[in-house]
């Protein structure tokens, strides 16, 4: 689970849920967690889940009706700057992304300076015209105030937890060793467009590491703590079955 490894790579105590999407593959792992927690002495404040970029944000509200003391705050969406036309307009994630925007309490614009000041314009125009009543605000890097995600009160409605169904997403899982960077970037390369988002804890000459792709567009950053390896891919029905990325990921890994 890299996002629970990231975590604990920082501090505070955390409950780890098994690798995959919360709403579709874990959904029992994620009750059992939500009523440990409140076994808690003392309760948390706050509980938030991250979820993953293929989710549906309100099936996992449906889970704060698990315990009479719990009360959803809201719904935060994040829509890249630079993303937004493709994935509205992409056939297999249009569906889910409109999803994900009507669900939202708060709509994030992620990576605004990535954009231009029009593509902000426009993006900020039609999320006002899809949630007038939404507030919208741009973040870079994820820096906000906290307050901001703490304090929203969403509408008062009934949340029920959905039943599991399948989303056409495929997603494959591997430890990898030490490899060049600059290879491990150019085979995420070849796989466009059929990956739609990447993950890992990884390393090479230069330390440790981790390498998002997300919107489009791969990023590294360093990592303080070990690097388990751990690498994610998430992707289109099209993306390269277990058997050829298992090649193209591990060919020449030690070079």
């Amino acid at each position: 689970n890299i996002d629970a490894e990231l975590i604990a790579a920082k501090h505070g105590s955390q409950i780890a849920l098994a690798n995959g999407c919360v709403c579709c593959s874990i959904g029992d792992d994620l009750m059992r967690s939500f009523m440990e927690v409140m076994q808690q002495s003392p309760l948390p404040d706050h509980i938030i889940i991250e979820a993953s970029g293929v989710a549906e944000p309100s099936r996992i509200a449906g889970f704060a009706s698990v315990d009479r003391q719990l009360r959803l705050n809201g719904i935060v969406t994040l829509v890249d700057a630079g993303a937004h036309n493709v994935h509205s307009n992409d056939p297999y994630l249009a569906d889910n992304y409109v999803k994900q925007i009507e669900a939202a309490h708060l709509l994030l614009i992620s990576k605004p300076d990535l954009a231009d000041a029009g593509t902000l314009e426009n993006l900020e125009n039609d999320l006002a015209a899809k949630k007038p009543n939404v507030p919208i605000a741009q973040v870079t890097r994820g820096v906000l105030p906290i307050d901001l995600v703490l304090e929203l009160n969403a509408a008062e409605g009934i949340w029920q937890p959905h039943e599991v169904i399948e989303h056409g997403f495929t997603q494959w899982a591997t430890h990898l060793p030490k490899q060049p960077r600059a290879a491990l970037i150019a085979k995420l390369e070849s796989l466009r467009p059929h990956v739609l988002r990447a993950k890992g804890v990884l390393h090479d000459d230069e330390g440790a590491y981790v390498l998002h792709l997300a919107g489009g567009r791969i990023s590294t950053e360093p990592h303080k703590g070990e690097a388990s390896g751990h690498f994610v891919l998430i992707g289109k029905p099209q993306m390269p079955d277990a058997a050829t990325l298992e090649k193209i990921f591990h060919k020449n890994e030690a070079a």
